[in-house]
């Protein structure tokens, strides 16, 4: 058997939950869910209210773009072509950019109707994150309320490039005291669209999107990890799972050392917490798109062992243009036991999204 034949019937006999794919929702489609005067503004006038950043994602169409419209390009591009048994589905990263604070907390739940009246109703093995509108965190608590029964719905997808203050912030603790109180473990999630709002002399001194689309996600995360450990919120909600999507993980370990350097300085800036930085990280998730793509295989594998089997999760980004097959990561992990492959593949998503499998 050719060693693509094997990685091929690897993937098959394994459970892959996919913790991040996004939907496509047309503003005329999520508009039947909004409350009027926003309804009506919508559908009747074409207004599209989250913004565009601009920039040429498609490279001039040389680079093919998908969208995800239906609950069955979900299951038949995705989880029949590439064998994902579990996708973890997002339908916006857009609310937090958005200006209109009412807008965006009416926005917040209609998405989150749309996601769970056409997709999880549809099939059983599809899982959801809540999109939250952080403008105002109090009423993104009593979003988490209201889906606190919704057993498909499994996290809250909060977008990291656009929320202010940052995502640490003792704003923010109401949010999290109903995530906690309703089992809703948090994803967070960076934007190269909203790249713009968070770094706005970067967005305008760049010349290139390959520039943004480098920097945003990481940046993003790196400011919210650092806010969440400076303002203890692990240490205040415990029961509380984190995980960071779309930023890979060659990020991780340096934030994992110079914030353990910092706080042996500085500890007093950080005063809840009661063990290293790097010791909070080790019990957050961090999804595996984009692998990187090292020169020398054996880098990434190195890579993937100091972040470590425990913490990291499978991820596609799917259909966006830059997304992973499981290929791309399974490549990387033969040299893993059969149990840490599986903890990558699905039972760390499992762990962290409190999953029945």
């Amino acid at each position: 058997m050719s060693q693509q034949a094997q990685k091929q019937e690897s993937i098959q006999d394994t459970t892959i939950v996919d913790t991040d794919v996004h939907l496509s929702v047309p503003a005329k489609e999520v508009a039947k869910y909004t409350d009027e005067p926003y309804r009506s503004h919508m559908a009747n006038t074409g207004y599209a209210p989250l913004p565009s950043s601009g920039w040429d994602r498609n490279l001039a169409g040389k680079i093919e773009h998908y969208t995800v419209q239906s609950p069955e390009d979900v299951q038949q591009r995705l989880c029949e072509e590439f064998q994902i048994d579990h996708p973890i589905l997002n339908a916006t990263s857009k609310l937090p950019r958005l200006p209109q604070s009412d807008l965006a907390v009416n926005l917040m739940s209609a998405y989150n109707d749309l996601l769970i009246d056409q997709y999880l109703d549809e099939y059983d093995h599809f899982y959801g994150l809540a999109s939250l509108a952080t403008q105002k965190p109090d009423k993104a608590a009593e979003e988490l309320d209201r889906l606190g029964d919704e057993d498909q719905i499994v996290g809250a997808y909060i977008a990291t490039t656009g929320p202010n203050p940052p995502l640490g912030d003792p704003e923010y603790d109401i949010l999290y005291q109903a995530a906690q109180d309703n089992d809703i473990h948090i994803a967070y999630h960076g934007s190269g669209g909203a790249f713009m709002f968070e770094f706005p002399r970067q967005n305008q001194s760049f010349e290139k999107f390959i520039e943004v689309h480098t920097m945003a996600h990481t940046w993003s995360q790196m400011m919210t990890l650092s806010s969440l450990l400076v303002h203890g919120v692990p240490e205040k909600f415990p029961d509380l799972n984190f995980t960071f999507l779309e930023a890979g993980i060659g990020w991780i370990p340096m934030m994992m050392f110079r914030l353990n350097k910092e706080y042996s300085i500085r500890r007093s800036e950080a005063p809840l917490l009661e063990k290293s930085p790097e010791e909070y990280i080790r019990e957050f998730y961090f999804a595996s798109q984009p692998i990187g793509e090292a020169n020398d295989p054996k880098h990434m594998k190195q890579l993937i062992d100091i972040v470590g089997v425990d913490s990291l999760t499978f991820a596609s980004d799917y259909p966006h243009w830059d997304f992973d097959h499981p290929d791309a990561l399974e490549q990387y992990l033969s040299t893993f036991n059969e149990e840490g492959r599986q903890k990558i593949m699905y039972k760390n998503a499992a762990d962290a999204f409190a999953l029945d499998l």
